[in-house]
């Protein structure tokens, strides 16, 4: 068996995983066709492949139609696995890490996939039947096999034809906007969760408080922090910030309370444009104060 053809199927599964991140990168193919029927293989088959081809490198293992199947059904599950991974790194969660985070997860499967084939004897090794066609043969000599078979391989064929177009008109076909702002909280390592919670009256304590600006406009936002205990209310911190349609802002405030308590609630409210009764967006954290 020639080399080309036993290792032909994980330097293809590669170069999809290479092509996602390079169409997703380059601003030319935003505007493509290409980006989005890329993607969508890269994500809904490409990491599931790699990852049955280093599990099962012998061909009689797994039949083709299972292997198939798998590797849709795990990347479904990989993927999701990957971005949960990231969102406690400082990159988070973001097109630009997860498809860096796919390549690097697809190239370690294919290297493992690649030395357990080679490991195997030739004619046990996993390899896809690339068909190839002499001049000296039939008509039909392209489709061997069984009619079963062939019928079954007709039949995943379009479906992975159909996954694939579900996929890219999804992307493609463009969605009536909603207008929205991401208002959130990071901790101390730049991630979600892991909040200061300790609080020393006087002491200045660092909150990490993001803007994420999704209203197809700019937005002048007020920024109010206020500690609520059982007996008043204060406000701790105040903070007025423009962010342009489409863009982030993310900004590490220090916050100083001057009274101690148990259960303190730190109320976070977002006010967009002129100020109203209620916060346009809100969130809150329970934190102890001493003295």
């Amino acid at each position: 068996m020639k080399p080309i053809r036993t290792f032909a199927d994980l330097i293809l599964v590669f170069g999809f995983a290479l092509a996602a991140l390079v169409v997703a990168s380059v601003p030319a193919f935003s505007v493509t066709v290409a980006r989005p029927i890329i993607g969508a293989i890269a994500v809904l088959f490409v990491p599931g492949y790699a990852f049955v081809a280093a599990l099962f490198p012998q061909k009689e293992t797994l039949k083709d139609g299972v292997r198939l199947g798998l590797s849709f059904g795990l990347s479904i599950v990989i993927v999701p696995l990957l971005e949960i991974g990231l969102n406690y790194t400082r990159w988070g969660i973001r097109l630009g890490p997860t498809l860096v985070l796919l390549v690097v997860f697809t190239l370690v499967c294919v290297i493992i996939a690649t030395i357990r084939r080679h490991q195997l004897q030739s004619e046990q090794r996993f390899a896809v039947n690339w068909p190839v066609r002499h001049h000296s043969d039939g008509p039909g000599a392209a489709l061997v096999g069984s009619t079963f078979d062939r019928t079954l391989s007709i039949a995943l064929v379009i479906a992975i034809i159909a996954s694939v177009a579900v996929a890219s008109y999804a992307l493609v076909i463009p969605k009536p906007s909603e207008h929205f702002t991401e208002f959130y909280l990071l901790g101390a390592n730049g991630t979600l969760g892991n909040y200061t919670t300790d609080f020393k009256v006087g002491v200045p304590s660092p909150i990490t408080v993001g803007i994420t600006n999704h209203e197809a406009r700019d937005v002048t936002y007020k920024l109010v922090v206020s500690a609520n205990n059982s007996t008043q209310r204060s406000t701790v911190y105040s903070e007025q910030v423009t962010v342009p349609d489409g863009q982030q802002w993310e900004k590490q405030i220090d916050l100083v309370l001057s009274q101690p308590g148990n259960n303190v609630k730190l109320d976070f409210a977002l006010y967009a444009n002129a100020q109203t009764a209620e916060p346009y967006r809100d969130t809150h954290l329970w934190v102890n104060v001493t003295a």
